[in-house]
């Protein structure tokens, strides 16, 4: 079958038509990019951003008592010659503070990105940071009230441990007076603790509400767009448009 020159002409046109360009693939490319630094919607996710905030609150105020008594711990085991992991508590209630911080930014300034960065650090407190001080909290009043005495021939801090080394530690009436002289005394004041552990569930329980209230406030500007356009691409269309034809 032959085609008329004017035929392939056509044929040419739709063919070329039907491959992307590199202007198109420019305009997606900036587009999500607009995406990524586009502010949130101001009228629909305005109470869930002043939710966040309330909640960025407490972190920082959970934050800053779980340093307290983290501090007042150490200091504790300090007078009584206990040992306990020094450092790690404050290091946990420290980025709960600096989370705080994160999601006030982020709710006072509608950025997405920065709420993404808030909703990430709250998985990190759920799955480390929060874990982390009730193991060791929990440690240390199961060693204080059982009285624990431990003793070791390397140092906790050394940088290799030797092959044929070795650590003891008893509890409770097998501890006589002469190995009380030599060896130390585990753990610290369980009420420290115990406020530590009463602080930590808090900070978990805070950080599944934030990190529930946080997905719906990134999903509803989406939402927003799929419902007013619903056969438009949903992943290019930047969001400050959508604010723009929602407040005409």
């Amino acid at each position: 079958m032959k085609y008329s020159p004017s035929d392939l002409n056509i044929i040419q046109e739709k063919m070329s038509s039907n491959i992307p360009t590199t202007s198109s693939f420019n305009a997606i490319r900036a587009q999500l990019n607009q995406l990524k630094e586009a502010r949130l919607s101001e009228t629909s996710t305005v109470k869930m951003l002043s939710l966040l905030k309330a909640l960025a609150n407490i972190h920082v105020l959970l934050g800053i008592i779980m340093m307290i008594l983290s501090g007042l711990a150490d200091y504790a085991s300090t007078r009584k010659n206990t040992i306990r992991l020094h450092g790690l508590e404050e290091i946990c209630s420290f980025y709960f503070v600096i989370l705080g911080c994160v999601g006030i930014c982020g709710s006072a300034s509608y950025r997405r990105g920065i709420v993404i960065a808030y909703l990430v650090m709250c998985i990190h407190s759920i799955l480390i940071f929060v874990p982390a001080i009730i193991i060791v909290s929990s440690f240390d009043i199961h060693f204080y009230q059982h009285e624990c005495w431990g003793e070791c021939d390397w140092h906790l801090l050394a940088t290799s441990f030797p092959s044929n080394s070795q650590c003891q530690i008893f509890c409770g009436d097998n501890v006589n007076e002469n190995m009380r002289r030599v060896m130390t005394r585990l753990g610290t004041d369980y009420r420290l603790d115990a406020g530590l552990i009463s602080a930590a569930i808090l900070e978990l329980l805070l950080a599944v509400v934030t990190l529930f209230v946080a997905s719906r406030t990134l999903c509803a500007p989406l939402k927003e767009i799929s419902d007013q356009a619903p056969d438009m691409t949903v992943e290019l269309q930047p969001l400050n448009e959508t604010n723009n034809e929602s407040s005409n």
